[in-house]
């Protein structure tokens, strides 16, 4: 879920704090206090840490694939959120560390077992906070756990905390910076949990994408986002914003970790590591379509640049890639998607909206302003065009294992916004898999991702490719052939 970045206003920025509570350190009964916690220093300077300090890839340990045992391993994030968490402030609520233990050690058998996961705010956890990022929801604590949750825990995962969102997992940014630098943000709405897992504070962690929410702090932060086809993984117990595009999806540090998660909450075999192994996907060397899409002129050189790393990666481990032309039916996609969002958030947010002005931040008033002019007659045209849209694209899309496409504009802009979600819109309305996966910095050394897409469940298949190109990328830049270093790989000077 994600805030429109719609251009006619750009008053809608700002980051706020997480509300008036701040994250505790407790056990998973003890609901504790619900004032502020001592979190340290608040501003967004760089901190003294480097970008490689306890990243992935570094000190904090590999990028996904070879991972120590669960109790080992939560030690070490542990000491990611010791060291870092007090200027990536990714969290707003925690169990205490003797908690997390025990429940690492008591984990129930299963995929994930002892695999810690953290939960975005607007994503229920039975006894956790969930106050959605919103002073309306101050105090706030789960009873129940929301579907997506309970089935990572009935597969082992370990619930390590809720992670911070922006505001009702729409508008206003949060104070979590980006691990890269904290003059960055780390993208929205699913913020916390994007710069958990590049922070090495989680495996793995739970997001919702109505725009662009997954896809883009994935690749801000340098991780691995997936979002997959609407509708797999159950939203009962998620905040709602717009039910026709809201969406559950993950974050991990690699390919296989994300894939065993999506196994996890959906039951659809995806495929086993060692090469493209995937069930559905097609016999013969795989055929991926680059696709520039009709928001190419949104791309800065630094995306130019990694599309062009992913290509070469994927030809070089010898898929057959190829150009796709702008499809015409979706030239309409982004504002088809924008008018249904608008339309929907006024009637899900109805009773928020009816709350006392002081309790909703002034974007947020601003953005439901512009939600109210939505005709009934303009949703219902927008929700026609959609069917038409998916058409067209399943026709176009056939016969490709997945389409190589843009993450987003550039790497991360400051923190006075969560960044544009122009590559990611269209995928969110046509409900298809989409895949974030490092693929390099850009010019000031900052992570920046590609995303594949497919046809609507085609999840297997879009994983497969992704671990392809994972595995690519990281022998090209071990070659010294994509002309950059991967994401895990930034140089040092930034907090």
């Amino acid at each position: 879920m994600d805030h429109p970045d719609l251009p006619a206003d750009p008053a809608i920025t700002g980051p706020t704090g997480r509300g008036p509570t701040g994250p505790t350190d407790r056990g998973p009964t003890d609901r504790g206090p619900t004032g502020p916690t001592d979190r340290g220093p608040t501003g967004r300077g760089r901190s003294d840490a480097g970008p490689t300090d306890g990243l992935p890839g570094h000190a904090g340990g590999p990028r996904g694939g070879s991972h120590a045992s669960p109790l080992a391993q939560l030690e070490t994030e542990l000491a990611a959120v010791a060291e870092r968490e007090v200027v990536v402030r990714a969290w707003v609520d925690r169990p205490s560390a003797g908690a997390l233990r025990r429940s690492v050690a008591d984990a129930p058998p299963g995929p994930l077992q002892g695999w810690t996961i953290g939960v975005k705010d607007v994503i229920d956890a039975a006894g956790l906070r969930a106050e959605r990022g919103a002073a309306l929801y101050q105090g706030r604590t789960a009873e129940a756990d929301a579907a997506a949750v309970a089935l990572a825990r009935q597969a082992g995962a370990v619930v390590a905390g809720k992670t911070a969102t922006a505001e009702l997992a729409l508008v206003t940014p949060t104070v979590t910076t980006n691990p890269h630098d904290a003059t960055r943000t780390p993208g929205g709405s699913s913020s916390g949990s994007a710069a958990a897992v590049a922070a090495g504070m989680v495996r793995l962690a739970l997001g919702t994408q109505t725009a662009g929410s997954v896809i883009r702090p994935a690749s801000f932060c340098g991780v691995v986002g997936f979002k997959p086809t609407f509708g797999w993984v159950p939203v009962s117990g998620v905040h709602p914003v717009s039910s026709s595009l809201d969406t559950m999806g993950c974050f991990a540090r690699s390919v296989a970790d994300v894939a065993a998660l999506h196994t996890a909450l959906t039951g659809q075999v995806t495929y086993d590591g060692s090469d493209r192994g995937a069930a559905g996907a097609a016999a013969g060397p795989l055929r991926v379509g680059v696709y520039r899409s009709h928001q190419w002129p949104a791309a800065g050189p630094d995306t130019v640049t990694v599309l062009e790393r992913a290509v070469a990666a994927l030809r070089a481990a010898g898929a057959v890639v190829e150009p796709v032309e702008p499809v015409a039916g979706l030239a309409d996609a982004a504002v088809v998607a924008t008018t249904i969002m608008l339309a929907e958030v006024w009637r899900s947010l109805a009773w928020e909206r009816s709350q006392p002005e002081h309790v909703l931040s002034a974007g947020l008033r601003r953005l439901l302003a512009r939600a109210e002019r939505v005709t009934a007659d303009e949703y219902a045209s927008a929700q026609r065009a959609t069917i038409a849209m998916r058409a067209a694209f399943d026709t176009a899309v056939a016969g490709f294992d997945a389409w190589l496409t843009p993450a987003v504009p550039g790497e991360a802009p400051g923190m006075e916004t969560t960044g544009d979600p122009a590559f990611c819109r269209v995928w969110t309305l046509l409900g298809g898999p989409a895949l974030t996966v490092p693929a390099g910095t850009g010019s000031m050394g900052l992570p920046v991702g590609v995303q594949l897409v497919g046809a609507r469940w085609d999840d297997a298949r879009v994983l497969a490719v992704g671990a392809v190109l994972e595995a690519a990328m990281g022998q090209a830049a071990e070659a010294g052939v994509t002309g950059g270093r991967a994401a895990g790989d930034a140089g040092a000077g930034r907090g």
